[in-house]
């Protein structure tokens, strides 16, 4: 819910309060033709919080454009001219706008902040670095990554800041930052010497991202709520994977690859996501594993569904996915045994005692399906796909 009726009009109120929320308000609803405006209070308010909230709707509202490329060079180029005549220390928040600029200029503003003398400088820099890195439009960037890289290696950074780029680069799958990140290690005690230790473990070990994911049609690091799930890709290796939208496919990822952490926005922790070419996949849930199992077992390709085993596993979205699997191959004595160890489990979904109802009802067992109904309805929305059904066995 909007903080304000009037974003815009709340950018001039006289109190701090209001106008921190038409900020914010901005952040999440706002359109490119105010960010001129953001950007002048992020550098001239008199108010520290309203100049920090200022920088990031500004960052906020360039991240929706950022991989369309909608906004002009020019007009880019203005909004780093803003931010160059500002001295960091007045808002660090700037970094984050510099970051989604798509500009190399903008590359160097971050990079030479990362060895300001000041703490805050230097924090507000890495801020904007993992900002910069995270996108898709980083994935694949070689150029990108080896000036990032290179800056592990800076001996004018702090070894603590120098730690703090390394763990940018883990999670941003750059693992060319490996022997930086060891030298960086060496050089770091105490609790800095944990955390790179961590980081240069997370390096030699990637993470090999074998798992189901879902395309939300959100970037890594864009300030927009995401949409409707578009392809559910089960990553079999990093040269195998099945996918499933209007049509269920096994194939290569197509382009560049990278396995990464990412966060969506309203999540509190971050998850694994994969990054193919210019799309952002996330870490799917079981309602997404269910969705992709109904979509491969609708095209008859079992096939795929067996090669999709380990990714499926053993949750309660996986068992329910292999039960409805094992009842459309026309199983429903293994289908049963998979469903009742679905509906046995921890955050079982839904749908998986309409299934279960089902293969009762094939093994002629309707009576022991009658409870298994009404759990489903219970649960299920009005316009469930089974609702009319579950209803009619059990009498109307």
């Amino acid at each position: 819910m909007p903080e304000t009726k009037d974003p815009v009009a709340a950018l001039d109120a006289p109190d701090i309060p209001t106008r921190a929320a038409g900020a914010r308000d901005l952040a999440l609803a706002g359109t490119p033709e105010i960010v001129d405006r953001l950007l002048a209070m992020a550098k001239a308010d008199k108010s520290p919080g309203v100049r920090l909230a200022c920088a990031a709707a500004a960052a906020d509202i360039i991240s929706r454009d950022r991989l369309s490329g909608s906004s002009p060079e020019d007009t880019r180029r203005r909004w780093l001219l803003a931010v160059q005549g500002a001295d960091p220390g007045l808002n660090t928040g700037l970094f984050q706008v510099a970051a989604v600029l798509s500009l190399p200029e903008a590359v160097n503003r971050i990079v030479v902040g990362l060895r300001d003398p000041r703490h805050d400088v230097r924090a507000g820099a890495c801020v904007g670095l993992w900002r910069l890195v995270a996108s898709a439009e980083a994935n694949g960037d070689a150029a990108l990554e080896a000036r990032v890289v290179a800056a592990l290696d800076d001996k004018r950074a702090r070894v603590e800041t120098r730690v703090e780029i390394a763990r940018i680069c883990a999670a941003a799958g750059f693992l060319s930052a490996l022997g930086p990140a060891r030298r960086a290690a060496e050089e770091s005690i105490r609790n800095t010497r944990k955390i790179a230790d961590e980081v240069v473990a997370r390096l030699e070990a990637p993470p090999s991202g074998v798992g189901m994911y879902v395309d939300l049609g959100i970037d890594n690091g864009e300030a927009r709520a995401p949409g409707k799930p578009r392809t559910y890709m089960a990553l079999l290796s990093a040269t195998d994977c099945v996918t499933a939208n209007a049509n269920v496919s096994r194939h290569a990822p197509g382009g560049p690859m990278r396995v990464m952490t990412g966060k969506l926005p309203g999540e509190e922790a971050a998850s694994a996501a994969l990054q193919v070419g210019r799309s952002t996949y996330w870490a799917a849930g079981g309602d997404d594993l269910c969705a992709f199992g109904d979509r491969v077992v609708a095209a008859g390709a079992f096939d795929l569904l067996d090669a999709c085993e380990a990714v499926i596993g053993t949750s309660a979205a996986g068992l329910r996915v292999r039960g409805a699997a094992l009842l459309a191959r026309g199983d429903a004595r293994g289908a049963l045994d998979a469903l009742e160890a679905s509906v046995a489990g921890k955050k079982v979904p839904g749908d998986a005692w309409w299934f279960l109802a089902e293969a009762l009802h094939v093994l002629g067992r309707d009576d022991e399906a009658r409870p298994h109904l009404e759990k489903y309805l219970s649960k299920a929305a009005k316009k469930a796909p089974f609702v009319e059904e579950a209803k009619r066995r059990l009498g109307g």
